[in-house]
């Protein structure tokens, strides 16, 4: 009786075996990848110009694109600014991050676009000293961000949506 025959045939089923597992391992790491992802980040198209006057300022207005909550945004720049409507903007409030959020103080609000910034409305920002060669980063938050000048951003999911030089 020839017992060789039997050798290649548990090879052969150990092998399937070890990829079967390899597999499910495989599929369920690349499964668990796909529940944890952030919604994506706004896209919007912005212009600038500079404000003529006293004092100039950037006037930032929302081209087309997603309508964003007011909450979830904020502004950074080479320069401390200031961001509000065009009244209210004022370099003395400036600082290194402006969240675009409503006061909560029952002053003026901040930027004068209500609870979302939409295609066609315009925020202004009033940096320290002048407004030319000045850096503008317009950032999106997947969590509100907390407090106005200069806000606290929560959590490591932050995106830039503008970046534009004066």
């Amino acid at each position: 009786m020839d017992q060789r025959a039997v050798s290649p045939v548990i090879a052969v089923v150990l092998m399937v075996a070890i990829v079967v597992v390899l597999a499910t391992a495989v599929g369920a790491l690349a499964f668990s990848f796909g529940d944890s992802t952030q919604p994506p980040e706004p896209r919007i198209q912005v212009s600038h110009t500079v404000t003529d006057g006293g004092d100039p300022l950037i006037a930032i207005t929302h081209e087309a694109g997603d309508s964003i909550a007011v909450d979830q945004l904020y502004v950074t720049a080479s320069t401390p600014v200031d961001i509000g409507s065009e009244s209210v903007a004022d370099d003395k409030h400036a600082s290194e991050r402006e969240a675009f959020a409503e006061s909560s103080s029952g002053n003026p609000p901040q930027v004068d676009v209500g609870d979302t910034w939409d295609a066609g409305e315009t925020v202004y920002l009033d940096p320290v000293g002048d407004v030319e060669g000045v850096t503008v980063r317009i950032n999106w938050n997947t969590q509100p961000v907390q407090d106005v000048n200069p806000g606290q951003v929560e959590g490591a999911d932050s995106y830039e949506l503008v970046e534009f030089t004066v």
